[in-house]
């Protein structure tokens, strides 16, 4: 990795930070011409603080690169967005990429990465498709397809199947009971498997320093124990289930106890998933996001929902 893409990793206000530097080192680079100093000490004296004053701008600059300019629109964009009490918007267009490490944008000052699990990191679609159809053959409910049921995965459970079947509040309660009945049976070992190069992904990023957690529409329970499952407990540090938060999917409270747990600032983060519903929960909670088309979601889902990069 080169120094300049080494400096790129690190955080934005370390940018920030190494570039105000600069400022009292080209004061000192001046005002030592009042010092009462031969000529030759004021010369050497120009070089030192001089030199050092470029080499904090262009470290500050190198840090920041684009990426720093993006987030400052970005910071701009969502302060006002805010003030209006509606959700940032992108003009930008969607950039697409193979994977999150092809373009060194993507993760440029990133620190914590919040991945959606059913369908980013764990192929989980027939598992869940079955047990929605066994729940609705169960419960005498009207037909629905499996690609009606698979649309709806990323909402929470009770909201899977109000959002296609007209019901009560309490039919979907009752729904998502029978629901879980029948998803603890059917999952067993091997039911759930993670895509081809998440484990890849997820070590290349622990090898950056860099932080993950998962923020998923699937209780505390089940999604700890598939993360313990398929092993990826060594990189997932912290998880969010639907039954840790009031507020889920696509508000941005899921996202905002993680930011609180890390201690990292939305800026630093990247929000990665599947549906439109995760890209949605990054941008209410001011976050970078990237959206994945082998899960659930369409591309065209994904970019409508505004996400700036799409793994495809």
């Amino acid at each position: 990795m080169s120094i300049k893409n080494k400096l790129q990793t690190l955080s934005f206000r370390t940018g920030v930070i190494v570039l105000l530097m600069c400022v009292p080192f080209y004061v000192l680079s001046f005002a030592q011409m009042f010092l009462p100093v031969s000529t030759a000490t004021k010369g050497i004296l120009l070089t030192v603080f001089f030199g050092l004053a470029k080499s904090f701008q262009y470290g500050g600059i190198a840090i920041l690169g684009k990426e720093g300019y993006k987030r400052v629109k970005g910071y701009f964009r969502r302060k006002k967005a805010q003030e209006n009490n509606e959700a940032p918007t992108y003009s930008e267009p969607v950039r697409c990429c193979p994977d999150l490490f092809s373009n060194p944008d993507i993760l440029a000052g990133i620190r914590l990465v919040i991945f959606d699990f059913d369908g980013t990191l764990g192929d989980s679609q027939q598992l869940i498709t079955d047990t929605m159809l066994a729940t609705i053959e169960k419960l005498n409910l009207p037909e629905r397809t499996r690609e009606e049921c698979a649309r709806t995965i990323g909402l929470p459970l009770k909201e899977c199947f109000s959002s296609i079947i007209p019901m009560t509040d309490e039919q979907a309660e009752q729904c998502a009971e029978t629901y879980r009945e029948i998803f603890n049976v059917k999952n067993v070992p091997g039911a759930v498997t993670a895509f081809p190069g998440v484990k890849e992904t997820l070590e290349r990023l622990s090898e950056r320093g860099i932080k993950m957690s998962i923020a998923s529409s699937r209780n505390h329970h089940s999604l700890a124990s598939l993360v313990q499952d398929l092993k990826l407990s060594s990189y997932i540090t912290y998880l969010i289930g639907a039954d840790d938060v009031t507020n889920q999917k696509p508000a941005a409270e899921s996202v905002t106890c993680t930011l609180h747990h890390f201690n990292v600032k939305a800026h630093e983060t990247l929000v990665v998933g599947d549906t439109e519903f995760d890209i949605l929960m990054g941008r209410n909670a001011g976050t970078h996001t990237c959206g994945v088309t082998y899960g659930n979601g369409s591309r065209e889902s994904l970019e409508e929902a505004g996400a700036e990069w799409i793994v495809c």
